[in-house]
Order: structure tokens, then sequence, then C-alpha cells
């Protein structure tokens, strides 16, 4: 399992992944994507499934996957310093910055 660290003290529950799910969805979406992640999906389910996704774009269409990480606002910095399969390294930046984007909505709604 991806190993995402809380944020702000938040920890990364199952109503918290529910909402990471509906905000990548929502991200995918605004990035001319027609995938959209189940959000019953358990944490391991969604991180296989995130995974094979990401894994796919990078083979298939990197200039899409590209456009996504800049819709997500991924530091592209962090994109290049993944040890490991890249497509496990990009799966755990976008959920840790859908993550903090979530809980930061949440903080300031």
């Amino acid at each position: 399992m991806l190993n995402i660290q809380e944020y702000r003290g938040v920890s990364l529950t199952n109503v918290w992944l529910e909402k990471i799910i509906i905000q990548l969805n929502r991200d995918l979406s605004l990035t001319g994507f027609d995938k959209a992640f189940d959000v019953g999906l358990t944490a391991l389910e969604f991180e296989m499934e995130a995974i094979d996704f990401f894994e796919e774009l990078l083979l298939k269409n990197e200039k899409q996957l590209f456009n996504l990480l800049y819709r997500i606002d991924v530091n592209q910095t962090k994109i290049t310093e993944g040890n490991g399969l890249p497509q496990v390294h990009i799966t755990k930046l976008i959920i840790e910055r859908e993550f903090k984007k979530v809980v930061l909505k949440s903080e300031f709604s």
C-alpha cells in the first residue's frame, strides 16, 4: 500500500479516501478524461486501479498524463525524484496532492 502521511493532523481514513476519489474524478473530467474511479473502492482497490491507469497513460499518452499532473498541481521536481516503478511513484504523488487539496478545502470552506 502507498504510505500516505497524515496532513495537517488528518489521517487518511475511508471518509477522506472517498473525498480524494471524488476530487481525482473531478480533475480527470476537467482534463478531458472519461475515466472515473468508483467511490466505493477500498484503499487497496483504489491504489491498484490507479497504478494500472497511470501505467497505461505512461505507456500510451504521456502528454495527457502530464496535462493531468499540471491540473492536479503535482510538483514537477518531485516527479523525477522517485525510485522504483514510475507508475507507483506518480500514483503516490497524485493521491498525496489530492489529499492535501481536500483537507485544505474542508478546513477553509
